[in-house]
């Protein structure tokens, strides 16, 4: 890159250090929207395997910290805004930090946006409320949050993110309370090692929020200490919390409906039908606050992370400068319209072309996820990379388990899912190739080679 071109954040007014551990706690915590998660990925894990999903739970959150500790020890070595991107950027080659920029923003765009349906899908089920309606209104609100600025998005987190946690705690009590503090033992009848596999797999799925994390590495205070323990403390959060609701679940379903488990199951939510049976329409506020709350943390904590990555994309001169531009709050609020933008754009798009919202989030959910674990398999390489460079042989082996592990379950996606869809991820993917080779050529950009210091 030229010197003309290229731009450094002492040449530009940087975002504001203003994120304690609370703040980027409970904006990641609302990024993995536990109360639909536990809904949607939790209900399967009880189909699959019954008693035995507090154990699956346990399972995926262990395969989801692994990729958790690399992130973890690579936001202790960068900490500028931009996360995923800035890691390949500065540790791998400024091609692929580009490619790993726009696949990270393939990501967290479309997983805010599935959330956005999700939460459409249920409140058309249970109150028969207009999906495409719904939706927009949780998107607006999300949009209005992220131009606001991130400390009232993550003022709201805090708020609607304890009350979450503290519904899913009382939820799972109650379960426990219905059928008198009686346990079932987990290990009770044979399951399958196919099945068990399944349900690790949407298990890791819960524990995804601190994929929003380190984006915001740029707008933390001593982020060297509070962003790689936010991400060990969401994943454990997440994963310890699913696998007690989960296991609330299968116990009350268990217990009360021994005889008429099949009848429960074969419904669009066991979960909310076992709850919505027992205590009746006085969970309904309950379900609500949460329905919405999960819809709008969501959405939110993905949208900003994605600004943010766009934002560390326009300072180094890769996209428009336009993007780098902070308002009066220090708010990159071009970038932050540009992400609300596409957001409800997609969203309307896809609502005309899917046959409903359960379709939609499946779809997208899926997509995501394939955009996500190349991100993390970028990110382990470049933890490879300055492994081998400073030989540190913990980082080596830590690489190397979390690269395995990421690939296995990125080919396991990629055979399951339809082709077109796997094509359209794949075409992605080709594009953002075809610019960072594009951009290199034009901007007769140097070889790369990552800096001695990182901060």
């Amino acid at each position: 890159m030229t010197g003309s071109v290229r731009r450094s954040y002492s040449e530009k007014k940087s975002l504001r250090r203003q994120l304690s551990f609370t703040d980027i706690y409970f904006a990641s915590i609302g990024g993995q929207s536990p109360f639909l998660s536990i809904l949607t990925y939790g209900t399967a894990m009880i189909i699959y395997v019954g008693l035995l999903a507090p154990i699956a739970a346990l399972l995926g959150t262990l395969l989801v910290l692994l990729n958790g500790i690399v992130v973890y020890e690579l936001s202790r070595q960068i900490t500028k805004t931009g996360g995923y991107y800035k890691y390949a950027h500065l540790l791998l080659s400024h091609r692929v930090g580009i490619e790993t920029g726009f696949l990270y923003l393939f990501y967290s765009i479309l997983y805010g946006v599935s959330y956005a349906f999700g939460v459409s899908y249920l409140s058309s089920w249970l109150f028969n409320w207009d999906p495409t309606i719904t939706m927009i209104v949780v998107l607006l609100i999300t949009a209005f949050l992220a131009i606001s600025g991130i400390k009232p998005s993550t003022k709201y987190a805090i708020i609607a993110g304890s009350v979450e946690i503290a519904v899913l705690l009382l939820v799972g009590f109650t379960l426990m309370y219905l059928v008198h503090f009686k346990l079932s033992n987990p290990f009770m009848g044979g399951v399958s090692l196919s099945n068990l596999g399944l349900a690790v797999i949407y298990a890791a799925a819960i524990p995804t929020g601190y994929g929003a994390i380190t984006p915001l590495s740029g707008e933390a205070k001593n982020p060297k200490s509070t962003i790689p323990r936010a991400v060990i403390a969401v994943i454990l959060t997440g994963g310890i919390l699913a696998a007690f609701d989960v296991y609330a679940f299968a116990n009350a379903g268990m217990v009360l409906f021994h005889d008429n488990i099949n009848q429960v199951i074969s419904t669009p939510s066991p979960v909310l039908y076992v709850l919505r049976k027992y205590i009746g329409d006085y969970l309904d506020p309950i379900i609500i606050f949460a329905m919405l709350s999960d819809g709008v943390l969501g959405t939110l904590a993905f949208s900003i992370a994605a600004s943010r990555t766009i934002y560390a994309m326009s300072v180094d001169g890769y996209l428009p400068s336009i993007f780098s531009q902070l308002n009066n709050k220090g708010n990159p609020i071009f970038s932050v319209i540009l992400v609300s933008g596409i957001t409800l754009g997609i969203s309307v798009m896809l609502t005309n072309i899917f046959h409903g919202p359960l379709h939609a989030f499946l779809v997208l959910g899926a997509l995501s996820t394939m955009a996500g674990l190349v991100v993390h398999l970028v990110s382990s390489f470049a933890l490879a990379r300055i492994g081998i460079g400073r030989r540190v042989n913990k980082w080596i082996t830590m690489s190397v388990i979390a690269s395995g592990i990421t690939i296995y379950s990125l080919l396991a996606a990629l055979t399951k899912m339809s082709s077109t869809y796997v094509e359209i991820f794949l075409l992605w993917m080709i594009l953002a190739f075809i610019y960072a080779e594009a951009y290199s050529i034009v901007n007769n950009q140097v070889r790369h080679r990552y800096p001695a210091t990182m901060e």
